[in-house]
C-alpha cells in the first residue's frame, strides 16, 4: 500500500519567542520529540549545551564545496522530552542544514545516513516516517504526515 504524504506549512511569527515556538511544537507532538541532525563540529557552544543528550552515531565529513574549511559533522539525535532544545535548533535554522524533529525513535536507520547521502528528510520520507522540518529563514513548519 503506497501511502502519499499529507504536508502541511505552519507559518511563524517573524519575531517568535521560545515559548511560542515549544508551545506549536507541544501541540503536535504531545510526548516526545526526537531531534536528528548532523551537527558541524564548529558549533561546539550547541554540542556543549547539548552535552550528554545528544547521541552520537557517526561522524561525516563534509562534502559540500560551500563549507570551508571542511568540517566534521556529528549525526546523531536528542530525545527531548521537555522540548527544552527545540527551539535552540530552531534558532539555528540558518547555520545547521540538516535537522528534523519527529515523534518517532528512527535512531536505528540513522546509519544510512553517508557522506554521499545526507539528507535526513530523504531518510524519513523512504520509511515514511511523520515529521518536521523549518522553512528557510525560520520563516515556517513543514509537517509531513503518512
Amino acid at each position: 500500500m503506497n501511502r502519499t504524504p499529507k504536508i502541511m506549512e505552519q507559518l511563524l511569527d517573524e519575531e517568535i519567542d521560545e515559548q511560542e515556538f515549544v508551545d506549536i511544537i507541544d501541540d503536535i507532538y504531545k510526548q516526545d520529540c526526537y531531534i536528528y541532525a548532523i551537527i558541524p563540529d564548529w558549533e561546539e557552544d550547541l554540542l556543549n549545551q547539548l552535552s550528554d543528550d545528544f547521541v552520537v552515531i557517526q561522524k561525516i565529513k563534509f562534502p559540500l564545496i560551500q563549507i570551508f574549511p571542511r568540517t566534521i559533522g556529528l549525526l546523531g539525535y536528542v530525545k527531548d522530552r521537555k522540548k527544552q532544545y527545540v527551539y535552540e535548533f530552531y534558532l539555528r535554522s540558518s547555520t545547521i542544514d540538516f535537522f528534523i524533529f519527529s515523534e518517532l525513535d528512527i535512531s536505528q536507520h540513522l546509519n544510512q545516513i553517508s557522506k554521499k547521502n545526507l539528507d535526513l528528510g530523504e531518510l524519513f520520507k523512504a520509511l515514511k516516517v511523520p515529521h518536521i522540518t523549518v522553512g528557510p529563514d525560520g520563516q515556517w513548519l513543514t509537517i509531513v504526515e503518512y
